[in-house]
């Protein structure tokens, strides 16, 4: 009941480092919510898409780039990459495909050449990404079957006779849920930020040196302090974690948040919400002062926030960004927001890329529970 108290006290006199992350997460929260209105539309048009072809037009990349031209408007005047970029992000082009080198002679060999894709947001850009891998998906299986590249050419235009566009009669609306999205995104930085301030600080004070020693020869037992303070740090992090995504219901709606993709969205905040306190927890076994607290948690939740897509959108980070983004958390937790805003439908196969970041967050969890209980043994045997 002490240390709880003196838990709870600790939380209290550092209210303010809850309050300011909180505040900056509201105002963007609102503002994200009253920038844009949410609208739909259901004009059946042709996906506008940029092809940068380093193949010969021959053969497979041939029937390729005439399936595209058929069921979508091929843009030619976009050359300069940041010109590009502009295009993606208000949604004047739909899709960039990068047609590799040698892809008609590696397609017809069974291979699975990569065909890269950039793509905007919007169901239109959805609707050009599930067209283009549907003919990726047809051309790789009758591979399967060592035809000759012409025979190859002829059973693919064969079998995809659709016309795409007949698929663009149901779009889907996905303003309000990029509302959502950013908030969940910015909150990146919020649940870093205070989680790590307000449990670095509690443990730093409970482990103070002769704080320690006081308590091995007091009435606690170290070991049970130890576990009521896991529990109450589980506990604000549980109330922190669900204060946001109440705060989530009143700044986006219950339109929105008493959803699938709301419920999805919560979900995915609270596997990182309990990564965001592991990470906290392992920092704390350091004994850093409140100085240094202040400056890892500014160096941790600014960084990734950065870094991961959370203030800028990660497709206009450099491309080693992107790289080095790959070994945080935070990238995962907001590629799973991005993932779930363009949900069409919740068949398995879609909700799995969701479910699979969720799990690669929760991996890291793992790591950080497991690098907290080697330095807390080390720890132990030093004292």
């Amino acid at each position: 009941m002490i240390v709880s108290k003196a838990f709870w006290k600790i939380v209290l006199k550092n209210i303010g480092s809850i309050i300011s992350p909180t505040i900056v997460l509201l105002m963007f929260g609102t503002i994200s919510a009253t920038s844009t209105s949410s609208t739909m539309t259901y004009e059946a048009r042709k996906p506008a898409i940029v092809i940068f072809n380093h193949d010969e037009e021959v053969g497979m990349t041939k029937s390729f780039i005439s399936y595209i031209d058929k069921n979508a408007e091929i843009k030619t005047d976009y050359k300069d990459d940041d010109r590009l970029k502009d295009a993606l992000f208000y949604e004047n082009v739909a899709a960039v495909v990068e047609i590799p080198e040698n892809f008609h002679q590696d397609i017809a060999l069974g291979h699975k050449p990569e065909v890269k894709l950039r793509s905007s947001a919007g169901y239109v850009a959805e609707v050009a990404k599930v067209m283009i891998r549907r003919y990726l998906t047809v051309a790789e299986g009758y591979a399967a079957t060592n035809l000759s590249e012409q025979a190859l050419v002829e059973r693919v235009d064969k079998a995809i006779v659709d016309d795409v566009e007949t698929e663009m009669q149901a779009p889907v609306d996905t303003s309000k849920f990029a509302k959502a999205s950013r908030y969940y995104s910015f909150a990146n930085y919020t649940i870093l930020s205070c989680f790590i301030t307000i449990i670095c600080l509690i443990m730093s004070a409970f482990n103070r040196t002769e704080l320690r020693k006081r308590n091995l020869v007091g009435a606690i037992d170290i070991k049970k302090m130890n576990l009521i303070l896991l529990k109450n740090c589980c506990l604000y992090a549980l109330a922190a974690w669900a204060f946001y995504v109440t705060v989530s219901v009143f700044v986006l709606g219950t339109d929105v948040m008493f959803t699938t993709q709301g419920l999805l969205y919560a979900a995915n905040s609270f596997v990182f919400a309990v990564m965001a306190t592991t990470v906290a927890y392992l920092i704390s076994l350091f004994g850093l002062t409140a100085g240094a607290v202040n400056g890892v948690q500014n160096v941790l939740a600014l960084s990734s926030s950065f870094l991961c897509g959370a203030f800028v959108p990660i497709e206009y980070m450099p491309e080693s960004v992107v790289l080095f983004a790959h070994a945080l958390p935070s990238y995962y937790y907001i590629d799973a927001n991005d993932k779930i805003m363009n949900l069409s439908d919740y068949s398995f196969e879609n909700l799995l890329p969701i479910l699979l970041e969720m799990a690669v967050v929760a991996g890291f969890t793992i790591l950080f529970v497991i690098v907290a209980n080697i330095i807390s043994k080390k720890r132990r045997k030093i004292a």
